[in-house]
């Protein structure tokens, strides 16, 4: 087990976290809570893979797993992951079987997947990134074995403040993770979840990602999950991970990474990226204090760097790992030792792909009380101005949900109509992501979102769903049953 008289940490960077070229390997270890038990989990003694491994105990349970400590043949400690989703699965006997006929097709999904995560993982070979070394299938499920280390997670090390954390360290810590993401995407991972409890620090104070059961696959055709089950933590998750079938991509574990280095530097976890978008849309300060500015001792650009990858909209962030570290050699300021752990993470073999995910750029011009006679190149006129006669209306758009352009605006004043439509363009999506990924033969009629002190009625077109009709309302005056007929009206009204 971990002793925290083990884990004391050196604020020398050259110390305390090692060159990329260091041939480590590790695992997560989680100090297992001793008065927690389930029928579900598999017993003290337990066998596995014709004998190869032993259980001893269970370190955590729920999402889409049980993980274990265990012992192979040779004595050795390692931890077991075992694919159990509790809500879709149970144990008969050491059998794992689907909780009802409904259950089983969700139960093939996350087999699927947990499969091809194990076996990509193990394809890895990166000392800031957890490795795999055997993939296996038994007792109806699947499992994956990893090393186990021994130390604290980034959380930990915050919340007891064992560690000085200098600037000398967070920008070792920062090179060491940004490297790691590079890597993780451009072996086509996305993480999906990383926080602080997920970066683990080792006793030879090398940080390792770990814990990719959130993770997804990115294909070229966007990006593969895990159907609707998706892990989100306020103050660590980006807005789109909040919606299944998001516009999710590199930015996405860039906003993760940044929000888990802003808790390390000033001790707090930011807002969650909810509350942000919210008091965007509003016009109101955002909650989160920006780094720069603020806190003195980094290179300069440096801070500001974490700033951009914590921007609330997937464009304005760094749009891959790669960049950022690019972003980071170049700023004016570093040490002999940064410059060094910035050339080999940059110089760290990685796979070429042959195309990278592009990011659609949000676009707008809007003028207070007007309609932009706009669509697709097109001169067709979309009034939607009768959105005004609607009780408590503040703003409204006609959006196109595949480009993010905004082809009709009315109202507006005060309150920000593009930050509403890009926040709205990704619930759509979501929506239709969604449908599609489900199978459905079906449609939307409309959303209805609570954001802050107003509603944000949205209603996709009948005759075309990726374009959609949205409007915000006064919580205080709206009549909602009201606004929805109105708002079905102007809908029907324009002929796309």
């Amino acid at each position: 087990m971990s002793d925290r008289s083990d884990c004391r940490f050196s604020p020398d960077p050259e110390t305390t976290l090692p060159a990329l070229d260091d041939p480590v390997m590790y695992v997560e270890d989680i100090a297992p809570d001793p008065n927690y038990s389930s029928p579900d989990e598999l017993p003290s003694g337990s066998v596995l893979f014709h004998g190869q491994y032993v259980i001893d105990k269970v370190i955590t349970s729920g999402g889409f797993g049980i993980a274990y400590f265990a012992k192979d043949h040779s004595g050795k400690d390692v931890v077991i992951k075992e694919c159990f989703s509790g809500a879709h699965c149970r144990r008969m006997r050491s059998r794992v079987r689907p909780r009802s006929a409904g259950s089983q097709r969700e139960m093939s999904k996350i087999l699927k997947y947990f499969l091809k995560e194990a076996r990509s993982l193990s394809t890895l070979n990166h000392p800031n990134v957890v490795h795999v070394h055997q993939v296996f299938q038994e007792n109806d499920t699947a499992y994956m074995v990893l090393d186990r280390i021994r130390g604290h997670d980034l959380l930990d090390v915050i919340e007891t403040n064992e560690v000085a954390r200098t600037p000398d360290w967070i920008v070792a810590l920062t090179v060491k993770m940004v490297a790691a993401l590079s890597y993780v995407h451009a072996n086509d991972i996305l993480h999906r979840d990383v926080s602080p409890d997920n970066i683990f620090m080792t006793p030879d104070h090398q940080p390792v990602l770990i814990d990719f059961g959130a993770s997804s696959w990115i294909s070229e055709g966007g990006v593969e999950g895990k159907s609707a089950l998706t892990i989100v933590k306020d103050g660590y998750s980006p807005h789109e991970l909040y919606f299944a079938g998001g516009n999710v991509g590199p930015w996405s574990d860039i906003y993760s990474l940044g929000a888990s280095l802003y808790h390390a530097i000033t001790g707090t976890a930011p807002p969650d990226s909810q509350t942000r978008i919210a008091a965007r849309a509003e016009r109101r300060p955002d909650p989160m204090a920006p780094l720069a500015g603020n806190i003195a001792g980094y290179p300069a650009g440096f801070l500001e760097s974490i700033d951009k990858a914590l921007r609330i909209f997937p464009a304005e962030r760094h749009q891959t790992a790669e960049s950022w570290l690019e972003d980071l050699k170049s700023l004016d300021g570093h040490k002999e030792t940064d410059v060094k752990l910035l050339d080999k993470a940059l110089g760290f073999k990685r796979p070429v792909r042959p195309e990278k995910l592009a990011q659609p750029k949000i676009s707008s011009e809007t003028t207070k009380n007007e309609t932009t006679p706009t669509f697709k190149g097109k001169d067709m006129a979309l009034d939607i101005t009768a959105l005004n006669e609607i009780s408590g209306f503040i703003g409204g758009c006609l959006v196109d949900s595949e480009t993010g352009m905004m082809l009709a605006a009315v109202g507006g004043g005060k309150f920000d109509l593009e930050a509403a439509s890009a926040a709205n363009t990704e619930v759509v999506r979501a929506k239709n992501r969604a449908i599609q990924m489900l199978g459905l033969n079906d449609s939307i009629e409309d959303i209805l979102i609570t954001l802050g002190k107003q509603y944000h009625l949205i209603r996709p077109m009948e005759k075309s769903p990726t374009i959609f009709l949205y409007v915000a309302l006064d919580k205080k005056v709206a009549n909602l049953g009201l606004s929805r007929v109105q708002v079905k009206k102007v809908e029907q009204s324009l002929e796309l």
